[in-house]
């Protein structure tokens, strides 16, 4: 829950605490090894669906932030606790059925759904290695 400002000077106060929660957050994130194995898992998915399965998108259901964990210096703050509210919102809603009826509907689109998959995957594996590099410029073993 978030304070409810007295002032002008309260609410600046915690507008930039709430910042720097997020902007902190999303450093730890960008350039992690952890994120750096979930982007690998989903450009191999994609990749080999578009090479060997291209009619079929491959199940990925099980991939979320939740399963996985977050490290313990992640706290996105209220945009984080907004976030989780989302997420269990869209999991009560009907958000599968109608995605699974979008699938089926453009069944004939398949293949570009993988190909677009592939490449942001692809693209995002290779920003996440590059800024682990940029930070890393060296490894120990």
């Amino acid at each position: 829950m978030v304070r409810q400002p007295k002032d002008l000077a309260e609410a600046k106060a915690i507008f930039r605490e709430e910042k720097a929660k997020v902007t902190g957050s999303i450093s730890a994130v960008a350039g992690s090894r952890w994120l750096m194995a979930i982007l690998a898992t989903l450009v191999i998915a994609f990749g080999t669906h578009l090479a060997f399965a291209p009619a079929r998108l491959p199940a990925v259901g099980g991939v979320s932030l939740a399963a996985v964990g977050l490290p313990p210096s992640v706290d996105f703050g209220f945009a984080g606790d907004q976030a989780k509210q989302a997420a269990e919102a869209a999991a009560n809603s009907q958000a599968r059925t109608r995605a699974e009826e979008f699938v089926t509907a453009n069944a004939e689109r398949i293949p570009i759904f993988n190909a677009v998959a592939f490449g942001l995957s692809l693209l995002l594996l290779l920003g996440n290695m590059f800024i682990m590099t940029k930070r890393r410029p060296y490894s120990r073993g």
